[in-house]
């Protein structure tokens, strides 16, 4: 749905933590807020691929560890194993119901999401690319870049080897 006719108070560029709360914030306030969010789902790095995955795999292996260890459940030798696909089966449904909990904040709070990437054209205007290819322009009074962080890559780790994962 189109909204080039629109002067927004607010454009915040991104939906990871601090893009939603400046949103919220600004929406609370009774400003007209428009979200651009470039991949598909609300939330950002820290819900698709950073602090909510890692802590539900570390949920997921403290809650095996500790149900192999209890006495009560682990009778007779029989310990209970899951594969990795299964701990990762288990933090997709985390991300899940994050994004569908996240993107009800936008419905309820009238905040316009806008799925594409964000170019500015003018000091005032945006162009959204979308991934069909198709743009839009908006215009808005004010900007909030939250567009996110990249993790710290020391020199002497390796980065490449299998066994270690970053965002």
């Amino acid at each position: 749905m189109p909204h080039s006719n629109t002067m927004f108070d607010a454009i915040v560029i991104g939906t990871g933590p601090g893009g939603e709360g400046a949103a919220m914030q600004l929406a609370k306030a009774g400003q007209n807020i428009a979200v651009i969010e470039r991949y598909e789902h609300v939330g950002g790095g820290c819900t698709h691929w950073a602090t909510i995955p890692s802590k539900a795999l570390r949920h997921s292996v403290s809650r095996l560890i500790e149900y192999n260890e209890s006495i009560l459940f682990n009778q007779e030798d029989a310990s209970r194993q899951l594969t990795f696909a299964d701990i990762m089966s288990h933090a997709s449904g985390v991300i899940l119901k994050q994004t569908k909990l996240r993107g009800s904040f936008y419905n309820r709070n009238r905040v316009t999401l806008i799925h594409g990437e964000a170019t500015f054209i003018g000091p005032n205007t945006l162009s959204i690319k979308r991934d069909d290819g198709t743009k839009e322009t908006i215009s808005g009074k004010q900007f909030v870049l939250a567009t996110g962080s990249r993790p710290y890559t020391p020199p002497d780790i390796d980065f490449e080897h299998p066994r270690i994962y970053n965002s």
